[in-house]
Order: structure tokens, then sequence, then C-alpha cells
């Protein structure tokens, strides 16, 4: 089992690193963009912008206005992406690649090697975003900005994505054991990651959707994310790492049925997986 983790980890070790690079290059952008924003930007009102005030923007006037509405309301959909393609990967990917089948075949249960990937992702998407907010917080340091934002509460803020990439690597995972082949599952993976974020922003201006937003991830998050200026939403934290819990047992339970390599449709597999 701790041979397999580590394979894991070093089979996905680029991936990772290029993740961590690229979200950091995202932080690091909006954090040193503030300090240069023209007097006029900073003057709008986004309330007065429906769509501005749709996607979450509240305030450019202040540090923590604008670190809400731009890094921090769009950085969960990357985080989100990030975690669809390694998770519709870690099973559908290997299958198309015909790596599957060899681990597969080591003494290891179907149960555990779904663990072991899970359990490798997980570890992987928190050392991403380790990384990425140490970057965060270095950068916010360097600045010295008037502003009770603290650099600790940029890199808490940045840590608590961690749950973001966790629920969309686990619906990539199951997406990953329960259709036919990686392209297929990664489409779903993407349509369910975008319906989240752009649901739940749309909701903001047609309040007919609203009934829809307690099943969106991205609707809980809003409510994680204030904590770089408020309190700790635990409740809503513990409600997404039970969704992603909850696909991570979708996903035991469909590969357990898959038949590898046959690339069938759900309704077309034989109760017996082969």
């Amino acid at each position: 089992m701790i041979d397999l983790l580590r394979h894991e980890l070093r089979v996905r070790r680029g991936s990772f690193i290029g993740w961590a690079l690229g979200l950091a290059f995202f932080c690091s952008i909006y954090t040193l963009i503030y300090p240069n924003l023209p007097a006029e930007v900073r003057e709008i009102d986004p309330r007065a912008l429906a769509l501005l005030e749709s996607i979450g923007i509240q305030t450019f006037a202040t540090f923590e206005g604008f670190i809400l509405g731009t890094l921090f309301n769009f950085l969960p959909l990357l985080v989100g992406l990030f975690g669809v393609v390694v998770g519709a990967g870690a099973l559908g990917g290997e299958e198309d690649d015909g790596t599957l089948e060899l681990l597969a075949a080591l003494p290891v249960s179907r149960v555990q090697l779904v663990l072991v990937k899970t359990l490798a992702l997980a570890i992987g998407a928190a050392l991403v975003i380790l990384f990425d907010g140490l970057v965060a917080a270095g950068v916010f340091s360097l600045l010295g900005l008037d502003t009770p934002v603290t650099a600790l509460d940029m890199f808490l803020t940045v840590q608590s994505m961690w749950v973001m990439a966790f629920v969309f690597l686990a619906i990539g995972l199951f997406l990953g054991a329960y259709l036919p082949n990686h392209g297929v599952a990664l489409g779903v993976a993407l349509a369910a990651l975008f319906t989240s974020f752009f649901g739940d922003n749309l909701a903001g201006m047609a309040p007919v959707l609203e009934p829809l937003q307690p099943f969106l991830p991205h609707y809980h998050y809003e409510s994680v994310i204030h904590m770089l200026t408020g309190d700790v939403a635990w409740r809503e934290i513990g409600i997404l790492v039970a969704i992603g819990v909850g696909f991570v047992l979708l996903a035991v339970l469909s590969f357990q049925r898959r038949n590898l390599t046959v690339g069938a449709w759900p309704w077309q597999r034989p109760r017996m997986a082969g």
C-alpha cells in the first residue's frame, strides 16, 4: 500500500508542480494589482452594476473587498479545475493509457486501489495549496499594505481552497470510474464544475435559481472564503468535505463493478466486473 502511494505521488509529481506554479502566479498577480489600481477604479460601486455584484464583487475601495471579489472569487474555479483534471485522470486516464489493468493486477483490492489514489490526490492537492498559500502570504507581506488583513489571514484563506480541490477531485474520480472513458468523464466533470461556479453566480441575477444553490459546492464555499475577515465557517467546510467523501464512496462502488478496458456505458455493464 505504501509503495503504491509513493508510486501515485511520483507519477503525478509533474502535474502537481505545474498546477502549483500556475496557481501561485495567479495569486501573485491579483495581490500585486491592488496597489496599482487607478483611483477611478477604486471608486467604482459594483453594487450599481448587476454583473459585478452577481459575481461577488462588493467594493474595490479596500484591499479585502478587492481580493475577495477577484482572487478569492475566481481561485475556487481554478482549484476546482485542478481537482477535476487530476481526479478524472486518476482512473479514467490510466484506463485509456492501458496502465490501470497493471495496477488492478497488483495484490491489492479495488477498494484499496481507489482509496490509495484518493489519498495521493488529496496529499498532492494539500502540497499544491500549501505552496500557493506561502506565495500569496509572502507577496502580501512584501507589499506592506494598510489593511486589517494579515499575511496569516491570506495563508489560511488560501489553505481553505483544499476543500474545493477535494470535492472536485472526488467528483472526477467517481466519473472516471463510472463513465466509459477519460474524455467523457472529464467532460462531465467540467460541466459539473462550471455549473457550480456560474450557477451560483447567476443566481444573484436570477432569483428563480436560488432554490438550486444549496446543491452547488461554490454556494457553500462563499461562506468559507469570508474567513479572510471573519470567523471560519466550519459547518460549510464540513458540508463540502462530506460531499467529497460521498463521491469517493461512489467511486469505490463504481470501480468494484467496472469491467476494465471495455469502455461500456453504465447501463451496458454486467453486474459483476470482469
